[in-house]
């Protein structure tokens, strides 16, 4: 009887280990790794988002937790989100758990940061992700690549005191314009003007010195000249909005999915003129 009793203990062992060694197998055997997907280069002022990436055998929903980032503004998150995929590892299905803490960030100035490495524990083990840097520009680096000016163009320097003349001011610039900020013409006081400008402009392509420009007129005027003598139309300024795609697509915080661009502005100087006016009839 003691021997019967003993073989069914024995019995017994087996069949626990055998039922625990599924639960062992996925303790021992799980995998986790913490991802980071974040841009490598944005711009001053630029909303962008930072996707710390939990993937596991196992569906681990812990989200990750960042509760300062040297360099930036921390607008929102984390908005968790979890998904799987199956995919095959030496000939074999493998299920994988994903768990996703993303962030809504603002670039608050220039510099060269490292975000936080994200951390988590599974089972009193913990998980680092790898380091990753941006690099955060200034705006005005996108603007000082674009070449652009605005030319003056008068259609006589020297006119007689009953003469009229054209004057016109056009923007060259090497990237198509968002939006014109403002402009600030010169105030012509020697001349009786009349704006003969069109009320709605489209840029066309013209070459200068080799190099292709978009062109498009900003002011016409007829001029009059009230006295003779050698007058001058004074400088002016204008300011540009330029936007400039990233070649990044990006979703927002509402899960709405957009081409990424960046906005500059640029100051270009409207240059004088001099025009000679004299009276024929008294020479």
């Amino acid at each position: 009887m003691k021997r019967k009793g003993y073989s069914y203990s024995i019995c017994r062992f087996c069949l626990s280990v055998v039922l625990l060694f599924p639960f062992l197998s996925v303790a021992i055997g799980q995998s986790v790794k913490v991802n980071v997907k974040a841009p490598e280069t944005v711009f001053t002022g630029e909303q962008f988002r930072v996707d710390y990436i939990v993937e596991s055998d196992n569906d681990i929903r812990e989200p990750v937790i960042i509760k300062n980032m040297e360099g930036f503004t921390i607008l929102y998150g984390p908005s968790v989100s979890s998904s799987r995929a199956v995919r095959f590892n030496n000939g074999k299905r493998v299920t994988v758990y994903m768990t996703t803490s993303s962030y809504y960030l603002e670039a608050s100035k220039d510099g060269k940061y490292t975000l936080p490495r994200a951390e988590i524990t599974v089972n009193s083990k913990k998980y680092k992700a790898e380091s990753v840097k941006v690099e955060v520009k200034s705006p005005k680096e996108v603007a000082d690549e674009v070449d652009a000016f605005v030319k003056t163009t008068v259609s006589r320097t020297s006119v007689n005191l009953s003469d009229t003349l054209t004057l016109t001011y056009k923007l060259y610039t090497t990237k198509e314009v968002k939006r014109i900020i403002s402009a600030d013409f010169p105030v012509v006081k020697d001349f009786y003007t009349t704006n003969i400008t069109r009320s709605r402009q489209t840029f066309t392509d013209e070459v200068v010195n080799g190099k292709t420009y978009k062109v498009v007129e900003l002011r016409r005027l007829i001029l009059q000249p009230r006295n003779q003598g050698q007058m001058t139309i004074p400088e002016g300024q204008i300011s540009v909005e330029y936007s400039t795609p990233t070649g990044r697509r990006v979703r927002d915080m509402w899960g709405d999915v957009y081409d990424e661009t960046i906005r500059s502005e640029k100051s270009l100087i409207i240059e004088p003129v001099i025009i000679r006016v004299q009276d024929l009839k008294a020479i």
